[in-house]
């Protein structure tokens, strides 16, 4: 319950369709009613064809519903010539009421229900994109797809086919047990005695199925989780041969959704005969009495007909609600799903009072910084300048904290301890937008959107002009392949680029960041993956990216950054060396062996000789 009255805060904001649609809603069953109340004097009319029957019943006494009419309304009915056309005219107007009010509902409630969906989806995406990479690092994105994609359909689900039937279904039953009271109070107590007893395996049935509904799209979840890693993966699977091996692992997967909807499956196939049972046996009870009375108490016929088909459209509405329950506990627990996420506060936001990044001026600084990844130490009180206009390079073997480093500039993650400042202000005091506005970060793993060449360059300046997007390219060096896509820059590049090569998306990426004209640049070893001449391109693309900007560069190319202002070697989480080129060849130090590994495994004395400039 806690679930749905949450859900009913996303149907404030249409409380106006929705009372249109009650209003409706209150049509349907009162014309519900009118149908019952005229089905026995229908049926004795059609027999006799005198209007009299349908008005007065077999004591001469005006029928329910009749003597509402005022005195002058049942003398004119009295006096028609011809009286015939009457009950189908009767009967058309009121079909045709139904119908108006059938569609006037219907039609509000899938636009609301519509309205819903799009605002949770957007609430949810929304809290998605503000969660921080170390949520992203322990979460499978298939997952939250599932989440955003089969979860809120299910909730779309819930309100339509759930919410709505809820309200009329549950209406349609209060209309005709007033009406069977009006009409036998006697009767109407025995109705009402027989009728908890079909709601109750309602409640119990919803509330088995939604646990394990609960359960069926926690495992659809991970059928998607499978699929997309599988897929987003294809190559690396495919080179090694392990298709079978997903196969296996989405097999598994599926079996244990398979279970879970075998329950429900159960669930829903022994609901159907138990309700259907349960009120068929109420019936049977009812019409033995009404006979009963019939045949000894010379009762009205006419009369008890009505309360029977009365009764019977109750029925109709009782089961409706059973099936409701179906979209109540599939829904419930799939917005439990949504809001989980929505729920999730992220770890990396604005503080309270976090001011502005005015425009940068004068270094970054570490300040020593430490960093601990799930328990595990990353860094150890690194301490490092960058000032405005130089770049600094870090080099190091893999897990020596260079990229951590470099992800805590545009406050991907928060330092453990320590401070890290630009221009003398703790990035944790400064609003993230104006952090991030200010970094451009441009990585090995390059990622482009399934959208054109045009779009992807302006990713981060969307107010660019085509002539703007053009400079760009051009200055990256992308143009003269963008010039030979079927569209030029009008070329949709599929996902992740898919089309493009890795030096050609690497210049994209170059050419995104040049466009947004950030005056801080992260490079996380944006040519580590290139061949030869690929990396030609894409090094002079980022020596103009590069210039009059202060970057920090992360290389395992140890000749990309021969001209770097500062070179700093990390080792296990620490600087360990930092100098120049010259000097740290010189210095026969851990940067020199790394140097002369990557150069036909000279001695460092080798190398500095061959580096130093004749």
């Amino acid at each position: 319950m806690k679930t749905l009255r949450r859900l009913l805060r996303y149907v404030r904001p249409h409380v106006g369709a929705l009372v249109t649609a009650y209003v409706c809603m209150i049509v349907l069953a009162a014309t519900g009613a009118v149908f019952a109340l005229l089905a026995g004097p229908l049926l004795k009319f059609v027999f006799t064809g005198d209007l009299h029957d349908m008005i007065y019943d077999s004591r001469g006494q005006l029928r329910t519903g009749w003597d509402l009419l005022p005195p002058a309304a049942i003398e004119s009915l009295n006096g028609l010539a011809d009286v015939l056309w009457f009950v189908p005219v009767l009967i058309v107007v009121s079909t045709v009421i139904q119908g108006i009010a059938q569609t006037g509902q219907f039609f509000l409630l899938g636009r609301m229900a519509q309205s819903i969906l799009i605002a949770l989806r957007r609430d949810a995406f929304g809290a998605m994109l503000r969660l921080s990479p170390r949520f992203y690092n322990t979460t499978a994105h298939g997952d939250l797809l599932s989440r955003l994609t089969s979860d809120a359909a299910q909730v779309e689900q819930l309100v339509f086919y759930g919410l709505a039937p809820l309200l009329r279904d549950s209406l349609a039953v209060v209309v005709l047990l007033a009406l069977c009271f009006v009409m036998d109070a006697k009767l109407a107590l025995v109705t009402f005695v027989v009728v908890p007893l079909a709601v109750l395996p309602i409640v119990r049935f919803a509330r088995w199925l939604k646990r394990v509904s609960r359960r069926g799209q926690a495992a659809q979840g991970a059928i998607n989780a499978v699929c997309y890693e599988a897929l987003a993966g294809i190559r690396v699977v495919q080179a090694f041969a392990n298709e079978a091996h997903e196969e296996q692992r989405l097999e598994k997967a599926a079996r244990k959704y398979y279970g879970e909807m075998l329950v429900s499956y159960f669930i829903r196939a022994v609901r159907t005969p138990t309700m259907e049972t349960l009120g068929l046996s109420a019936l049977a009870v009812l019409l033995a009495y009404l006979a009963r009375e019939v045949r000894l108490n010379q009762a009205d016929p006419a009369h008890f007909i009505s309360f029977f088909v009365a009764i019977v459209l109750m029925y109709d509405p009782l089961k409706k609600l059973g099936n409701t329950s179906d979209f109540l506990a599939a829904g419930s627990a799939a917005a439990e799903r949504i809001f989980e996420i929505v729920d999730l506060t992220p770890d990396i936001r604005d503080a309270a009072g976090a001011r502005a990044l005015p425009p940068f001026s004068d270094a970054v600084r570490f300040e020593n910084v430490s960093f601990d990844y799930v328990g595990t130490p990353v860094l150890a009180g690194v301490t490092l300048d960058v000032p405005k206009g130089q770049m600094v390079a870090l080099v190091g073997p893999s897990g020596s904290g260079k990229t951590t480093m470099a992800n805590l500039v545009p406050r991907f993650y928060d330092v453990t301890q320590g401070r890290l400042s630009i221009d003398g202000i703790d990035v944790r005091e400064l609003e993230l937008a104006s952090l991030r506005r200010q970094v451009s970060v441009v990585s090995q793993d390059t990622f482009l959107f399934n959208t054109s060449v045009a779009d992807n360059i302006a990713y981060g300046s969307p107010n660019a002009t085509p002539e703007q997007v053009r400079a760009a390219a051009k200055a990256a060096y992308a143009e003269e392949f963008i010039d030979k896509l079927p569209k030029g820059y009008e070329t949709v590049i599929g996902e992740r680029g898919v089309t493009l090569s890795g030096g050609q998306r690497q210049r994209l990426a170059i050419a995104r960041a040049l466009l947004r004209d950030a005056p801080l640049l992260v490079l996380d070893e944006a040519t580590s993956a290139l061949d030869v001449e690929s990396e030609r391109y894409v090094q002079e693309a980022l020596d103009v990216l590069m210039r009059g900007r202060t970057s920090l560069v992360i290389a395992h190319r140890l000749s990309t950054v021969r001209r770097a202002s500062l070179i700093c070697v990390l080792k296990e989480g620490k600087i360990i060396e930092r100098g120049t080129h010259e000097t740290l060849i010189g210095a026969a130090g851990e940067y020199a062996r790394l140097y002369a590994m990557q150069f036909d495994d000279k001695e460092p004395s080798e190398a500095s000789s061959a580096a130093r400039p004749s």
